[in-house]
């Protein structure tokens, strides 16, 4: 399944998704978190550690009736939306 642009409310626990509220269910982040990133591509050939930019967070969700989801979320302008998910 793919979802596009959902807003999410998101809490946080030591700089990395724990707990989100989308469509309505409450879902706990039951793995690790993964960083998504992105980095520049109009820096010089001379930087070998390119500055990394957090572009959002893949992590597997369960809900409180034990569905369980791979989901992306992304920034948008008010929060966090989900991008996609993964049954």
């Amino acid at each position: 399944m793919m979802i596009v642009d959902t807003a999410a409310t998101v809490w946080w626990t030591g700089g990395a998704p724990a707990r989100l509220v989308w469509l309505g269910r409450r879902w706990r982040v039951s793995d690790v978190p993964t960083r998504l990133t992105t980095t520049p591509t109009d820096l010089p050939t001379a930087i070998t550690h390119a500055p990394e930019r957090t572009a959002g967070w893949r992590f597997q969700a369960t809900a409180e009736d034990g569905e369980t989801l791979v989901v992306d979320i992304i920034p948008d302008a008010d929060g966090w939306s989900v991008a996609r998910t993964w049954t």
